[in-house]
């Protein structure tokens, strides 16, 4: 308990300075800010939430030569100046042009978001945006929490309190520290030490082995980082993808350097892999070393070594799996295309993401003899333990030799 207060202490302190920090430069925002609700003011669109409350039938329409599949809805509007007025309208399911994608049709009872548009006689349409599905995540992710604590128990807690740290580490430091304007780099490297430190305080406290897959783990994520920022620059890649593209056009208070999210994307991908392999060899090592007093530190390396040949395997495949199912949609967009293989892996957005996912499971790799070297040396004195003579009550004697 002392170690997670003590844990959720510092990261307090971490996210006061950085309100702070953020409060400097959001002032200096204030004018656009002003200016865009001036704007939002004049303008005849409202957005607001809605409930369906009754459903029609599910029918197309032709507009021009594009044939889109409605269904016609009657929704009730839950907040604003329009509050529990009821509007009939089309909800649009087809998603392309030729009707070959299609969205679930909504039932009464579905949370929608809405945009209401008032013309100059006052008369009101309403168009539905979305599905409110913010709920159902927050269940989910409540069943996720629920299912930590039954089976990891008091471990379990720890756990949550890890991950918990990590959201906001992400989303206050990282996410929050970029789009203001902050060095993409420096902001990663921030994010990974909150991270690795206070997780890993939470989970075992200070310890050599902590220390260890601590060291072990920023190793690891350092080495992927310089992997990608060699590779990116020697296969000039300027991160210009799609959502790149569309962030630019967006924002015009803040000059991205989309070369530099493409470091913090790689880094903040391979974290996680690295800190599970970093604390996998320490505590492997650390049950050898408590199990075999007198090992030495060249077979400790050599142990930990062996124990991540064995993780090696399965952690690259769980990177590079990750990476092929965020890129597959595209990739079959290429096929389609009639690209061949050479043509797909020349695309800058396949190159990006086939160097992340390389240099990622690179970082994975390189933990493994990081994290066995270190806990070696911080290891290499032997322990041997006397037997405790009979005449003796308490206390068990060591030699260090």
């Amino acid at each position: 308990m002392k170690k997670l207060m003590l844990c959720m202490a510092v990261f307090i302190l971490i996210m006061s300075f950085t309100a702070k920090i953020y409060a400097t430069t959001e002032d200096s925002s204030l004018l656009s800010e002003a200016e865009t609700q001036m704007q939002e003011e004049a303008s005849t669109q409202i957005d607001c939430e809605a409930i369906v409350v009754k459903v029609g039938d599910v029918k197309e329409i032709e507009t021009g030569s594009i044939t889109d599949t409605i269904q016609e809805v009657t929704i009730e509007i839950l907040d604003g100046a329009y509050e529990a007025e009821e509007f009939t309208t089309n909800y649009v399911l087809s998603y392309d042009m030729e009707g070959k994608i299609k969205a679930y049709e909504l039932e009464v009872g579905d949370k929608v978001s809405v945009q209401l548009i008032e013309d100059e006689k006052g008369d009101v349409t309403a168009t539905v945006q979305n599905v409110i599905r913010d709920g159902y995540i927050f269940i989910m992710f409540g069943l996720f929490l629920l299912s930590i604590l039954l089976i990891g128990g008091k471990q379990g807690i720890k756990a949550i309190v890890g991950l918990l740290i990590t959201i906001l580490a992400v989303y206050f430091v990282l996410i929050k520290g970029i789009y203001l304007g902050y060095d993409a780099v420096l902001m990663t490297i921030v994010t990974s030490a909150i991270i690795i430190v206070l997780t890993f305080i939470i989970i075992g406290g200070f310890s050599k082995k902590i220390l260890t897959a601590a060291l072990g783990t920023l190793g690891g994520v350092i080495s992927s980082g310089i992997v990608a920022v060699i590779f990116s620059h020697l296969a000039k890649l300027s991160g210009g993808c799609e959502d790149a593209i569309q962030l630019s056009m967006n924002i015009n208070t803040v000059n991205f350097n989309f070369r530099d999210l493409i470091f913090a994307g790689i880094v903040i991908s391979a974290l996680g892999a690295c800190m599970d392999v970093g604390m996998s060899i320490a505590s492997s090592l650390d049950e050898i070393k408590n199990k075999t007093k007198d090992i030495s530190w060249k077979e400790l390396f050599k142990s930990g070594m062996n124990i991540g040949k064995d993780v090696i395997g399965t952690m690259t495949n769980t990177l590079i799996l990750a990476y092929v199912g965020g890129a597959l949609t595209l990739i079959l967009l290429f096929l389609a295309c009639d690209m061949g293989l050479t043509e797909i892996l020349n695309k800058e957005t396949i190159s990006e993401e086939i160097i992340s996912a390389i240099a990622g499971s690179m970082g994975v790799v390189f933990t493994v003899p990081i994290t066995a070297i270190i806990y070696a040396i911080l290891n290499r004195r032997k322990t041997v333990y006397k037997t405790i003579s009979e005449n003796k009550v308490e206390g068990n004697r060591s030699l260090k030799l």
